[in-house]
């Protein structure tokens, strides 16, 4: 009798608990839309231990409160999206080599390493404001690129952080930023209808 009490407060418990998280199934491809194996999954900047099978797949128990989903591939790096209790998120990496490459040496952009002050900022937010030539960094954070020819010529730009496209850059640590490069028009054009607000590459530290 006890035994049986214990297996149904046991299994109570982990109904509660199971209940306060969510399992997210998903995919990771690259650029050809092969699976990319191996690449370990993140709970914001947390470590799962969980990583893709042969098939790119994965299968993951996120936490309450969890705001971001990041993976790694050794290969091609990382990838992160902001997690609104999905059961199911796929990732891809695409191959922006070219834009990376120029972010380097931004044309129009910011090197951070040559500027000493570049650790007292608290977001990277505050770090682009008012820093780059045409960008504008709104009080609630938007950036807006200027001179766009565009309908979008409101909505946010694109953001690639390392050759990858993200949804969010609130993840960045302003001290991890080696370059911001801002590309527009014909420069944001092979990205086609994603780059018709223009897009923002920046390179981290390795």
């Amino acid at each position: 009798m006890k035994t049986l009490t214990k297996l149904i407060c046991s299994l109570l418990l982990a109904s509660g608990f199971v209940q306060a998280q969510t399992i997210i199934t998903g995919k990771v491809v690259n650029y050809k839309n092969k699976a990319v194996s191996g690449a370990e999954l993140y709970l914001d900047s947390t470590a799962t231990q969980v990583t893709t099978n042969k098939s790119g797949e994965y299968t993951l128990v996120v936490p309450e409160n969890v705001k971001t989903l990041k993976v790694h591939s050794n290969k091609y790096g990382w990838l992160s999206s902001a997690f609104a209790k999905e059961t199911k998120m796929d990732f891809m990496y695409l191959d922006t080599a070219s834009a990376t490459d120029k972010s380097l040496t931004p044309p129009n952009g910011l090197k951070p390493e040559k500027d000493k002050t570049t650790v007292s900022y608290r977001t990277i937010y505050d770090m682009m404001r008012g820093r780059i030539a045409g960008v504008t960094v709104q009080q609630d954070n938007t950036i807006i690129i200027r001179g766009i020819n565009s309908i979008r010529n409101n909505s946010e730009p694109l953001f690639i952080v390392d050759g990858n496209v993200v949804t969010s850059i609130d993840f960045i640590v302003p001290n991890e930023v080696l370059s911001i490069n801002v590309l527009k028009d014909a420069e944001a054009s092979i990205y086609g209808s994603r780059g018709a607000s223009g897009v923002i590459v920046i390179k981290l530290k390795k």
